[in-house]
């Protein structure tokens, strides 16, 4: 009874506040919301990374344990499609591809602006080689805050899932939004200095569906323009220039009522690039309105390597139950299994919810149902044979992130990461990632 009524802003619900946390000692969970009953999580199988010379040919399995300090990625495909032997493979043979190897992040407000996932870019990119930021929306996101790149939009007319009043399910994307355009809009992208990796890049492309034909014209560098008249058709299809840029504009015209635009991308052409398609508000479940056969024409138009699902910010919080986070992880398994059946031969990694904290009897403490829910997301790993990383035992475990905002690398609301803390986190998934390769 001491909660704050809910607010929400812009369709985004604020987080509860209780108003008499400073003074009432923690209640028992049974006498107000009940015992939420944390699961018993499978052992961690010992982690395995298969060398294959050649796709397809059988190799011995080389076991490497996780090494003490570290929290490393479990493995629980059993040697199946979905584990990071296929990711390690890529990497392997990343001199021998004709793409990048890529990964899909997709997550909520933790990641918004490319926090954490620019970090793991670098990373990869330090270690693998490549550059770019990959995935860029097209219209007004978040791109305004987003320091990695430049992105200047005229024309486009975005819609997220989050809206639901102007958004058509059947009508998005990868990342959950499309853009819409009354017969011309333009996009122009600059990289900046924010790391060595996103000044520039070796290739852009745009995606989009059109039930009619358009032109798409790219100017590179302010220099070099090449046009692309598209035909009409049902899948998602892309347009793409190379050449070493550092500035590119797309414009299009002749666009109408039967013509979604889903982003742009700024990618190497070798190593390694990471997409950030980040939600704010989401919790993850409405990843299965993403139609199938969009993504299947992602798979076949922009292979990934690697998917990741980080959620659970918007999943659990002071009211949680046992019921609830149970029906939340069946939720999100019908999303994993829509990601199989799309891409097929792709590692999927679950990151755990991050630490989220409250202030109650005067302590700062992890929030009731956080260290449950991260169990339930271990157990869903195990259940549907992929991997899992425990992102909040790497920030501390119990009240982790009020440490990091100690340290400057976190909000007051014990809830967010900035990009201090974003590089900090990238650097414990990073590590755990490469700790058992």
């Amino acid at each position: 009874m001491h909660f704050l009524p809910h607010v929400s802003v812009a369709g985004t619900q604020l987080r509860d506040v209780d108003i008499l946390s400073e003074v009432l000692p923690e209640m028992d969970g049974d006498k107000e919301n009940g015992v939420i009953a944390k699961p018993v999580v499978p052992a961690a199988p010992v982690m395995t990374a298969k060398n294959e010379k050649t796709e397809g040919e059988a190799a011995p399995v080389k076991k490497k344990p996780c090494p003490a300090g570290t929290t490393c990625i479990i493995d629980y495909s059993e040697g199946g499609a979905h584990g990071m032997a296929s990711f390690y493979r890529a990497l392997d043979n990343i001199s021998k591809m004709n793409r990048p190897v890529r990964i899909a992040y997709w997550g909520d407000s933790f990641i918004e602006s490319d926090i954490m996932t620019t970090d793991l870019r670098a990373l990869l990119q330090d270690k693998y080689g490549g550059n770019g930021v990959g995935w860029v929306d097209c219209g007004k996101t978040t791109n305004s805050a987003r320091p990695t790149v430049r992105v200047a939009t005229n024309g486009f007319t975005s819609h997220s899932v989050m809206e639901r009043k102007t958004f058509t399910a059947s009508l998005q994307g990868i990342s959950e939004r499309y853009f819409t355009v009354a017969g011309s809009a333009q996009i122009t992208l600059n990289g900046t200095t924010w790391n060595k990796h996103c000044g520039s890049w070796n290739s852009s492309s745009m995606y989009f569906k059109t039930g009619t034909p358009i032109t798409i014209t790219a100017t590179m560098n302010d220099g070099e323009k090449k046009s692309f008249s598209v035909n009409a058709s049902q899948q998602v299809q892309c347009v793409t220039v190379t050449g070493q840029m550092t500035k590119v504009n797309w414009t299009v015209s002749g666009a109408g009522n039967s013509t979604q635009f889903y982003g742009t991308t700024l990618d190497p052409q070798k190593g390694v690039v990471v997409d950030n398609f980040a939600m704010r508000g989401s919790a993850g479940m409405s990843l299965a309105g993403i139609p199938e056969q969009t993504l299947k024409d992602m798979a076949a138009k922009r292979p990934y390597d690697m998917l990741v699902l980080q959620f659970g910010l918007n999943a659990t919080g002071p009211r949680s139950t046992e019921k609830s986070l149970q029906n939340y992880t069946t939720q999100m398994t019908k999303v994993i299994n829509m990601f199989k059946r799309c891409f097929p031969n792709a590692t999927i990694l679950i990151v755990s919810m991050s630490d989220r904290d409250q202030r109650v009897a005067g302590q700062i403490k992890t929030m009731k149902g956080v260290e449950e829910l991260v169990s339930y997301q271990q157990m869903m790993a195990a259940d549907n044979k992929v991997v899992f990383f425990n992102l909040w035992e790497a920030m501390g475990g119990n009240g982790g992130i009020s440490k990091m905002a100690q340290q400057g690398m976190a909000g007051k609301d014990y809830t967010h990461i900035n990009f201090k803390g974003g590089a900090y986190v990238a650097k414990k998934l990073f590590d755990g990632m490469m700790a058992v390769k």
